[in-house]
């Protein structure tokens, strides 16, 4: 395994003589696919079932559906576990090899709605038939189908997705699919996050199985997992960070990488003119940086890489071009701050200040036509007034721009990227000019 490690500034040099504020795109770039690829260690796979009262009817048909077609996608020697929760936990069907799914498919369709919500426990659950299995799989991971409401046992945001992160440092990755109108997108999404994995959102298994579809073709076709990136400012150098990653040990998670995928963080660098000056004219190192990663066999690999930049007086620094890749991705990043601040709004039901935020965030959507796009639908809920839709689509697409770290070549063959389309139902109530109904 060779991976690549950037250190790419928005702008080749220092300008002499002053404070220079500088963006960094750091960028680990995964080798293209072999002609044929290995033959994959086994997924191992925990699928939790939240069959709540609040589930009842669509949403929970939609779970079960869902998770029959993932149970159908999966190899005979993958393993594969399910659980059930309302506020008591049910193991449906206990971690083993998926050497028999007609009887996985009745055990799934016999769950039943319940009464109240004890997610976390059913989430632990899932989580710990997972890790019977981690050392004889290639990738282990729990995947919560749920509308996040929780109401029994522990229900605190910040401490699930605390114990998702903890159990991601063993191995164990989360992530989440919010199914109908209502489920709480900031837990889930909290979850995906700390949890290593991925949050996506729907109305029906229709709608989910896109994202699980490419979802699954990313597993299989992992090269770098547990990836840690270790960022060292030059002393009397400020840095932070824009990306909103999780840290672990000092260090910041990236997921895991893809043959012919990216995963990027973007950084700014506040040098100040004196430290120029010392140099007296020889050129400046600023950054240097580490990815910590292992690779199909276990094995760790390190690679580095260091930025240097000269400092140049006004009329040459002029003519220095500003590197076009990391200006669009500040301006993703950009785009990602104004939906935050948007959904927030929209959730006090300030559509004075929804407004005003997404005209900034259009004039920063210019010439970037992903980001155009991605207008439509928050201009039609904010004319909808609509709060729990907008808030919904702004907030898992901020989560793509800040955790955007899967780009592919067009030859990859499988896609992932942040740039796919909307959820289906969404892209439908946009077209139709209606509010989704629960």
């Amino acid at each position: 395994m060779t991976i690549e490690l950037q250190l790419v500034p928005r702008t080749g040099a220092l300008l002499k003589g002053h404070d220079n504020c500088l963006e960094v795109l750091v960028r680990a770039i995964a080798p293209p696919a072999p002609g044929r690829l290995a033959e994959r260690k086994p997924l191992n796979l925990a699928l939790v079932i939240d069959k709540s009262g609040s589930m009842a009817g669509r949403p929970l048909a939609e779970a079960k559906r869902c998770a029959r077609a993932i149970v159908d996608r999966m190899g005979a020697g993958d393993f594969v576990s399910v659980v059930a929760y309302d506020d008591n936990v049910e193991l449906v069907w206990p971690a083993q090899r998926r050497n028999s799914p007609r009887d996985l498919h009745a055990a799934i369709e016999r769950i039943c709605e319940g009464s109240r919500t004890a997610l976390h426990d059913g989430w632990a659950a899932g989580a710990e038939q997972a890790a019977r299995h981690i050392k004889q799989a290639g990738t282990s991971r729990v995947l919560l189908l749920s509308d996040g409401n929780a109401n029994e046992g522990l229900t605190d945001t910040t401490t699930i997705a605390r114990h998702c992160a903890q159990l991601s440092d063993t191995g164990v990755t989360t992530s989440t699919y919010g199914l109908g109108r209502g489920f709480n997108e900031t837990l889930m999404l909290e979850m995906a996050k700390m949890g290593g994995g991925t949050g996506y959102y729907g109305q029906t298994a229709e709608d989910l199985m896109g994202p699980f579809q490419q979802e699954f073709d990313l597993l299989q076709a992992l090269c770098a997992r547990n990836l840690l990136l270790d960022l060292t400012a030059a002393p009397g150098v400020a840095m932070r960070m824009l990306n909103n990653l999780r840290e672990s040990d000092g260090a910041w998670c990236l997921p895991d990488l893809a043959h012919e995928a990216e995963g990027w963080a973007m950084v700014e660098l506040t040098v100040p003119a004196n430290l120029m000056a010392i140099a007296e004219g020889a050129p400046l190192s600023v950054l240097s940086a580490t990815v910590r990663c292992d690779d199909n066999n276990g094995v760790r690999h390190r690679i580095g890489a260091a930025l240097t930049l000269e400092a140049l007086p006004v009329t040459a620094f002029a003519a220095v071009a500003e590197n076009a890749l990391v200006a669009r991705r500040s301006k993703e990043l950009r785009f990602g701050d104004y939906q935050i601040a948007a959904a927030a709004a929209a959730q006090r039901r300030d559509w004075q200040e929804v407004d005003a935020i997404l005209a900034t965030a259009r004039e920063t959507a210019r010439g970037h036509e992903w980001l155009t796009a991605s207008m439509m639908p928050l201009e039609r809920y904010a004319a909808m007034r609509d709060d729990a839709a907008f808030s919904k689509e702004a907030t898992y697409k901020t989560a793509n721009f800040h955790r955007r770290t899967m780009l592919h070549s067009e030859s990859a063959n499988f896609s992932v990227s942040a740039e796919a389309s909307l959820p289906s139902f969404f892209q439908r109530m946009v077209e139709e000019g209606k509010k989704p109904q629960a």
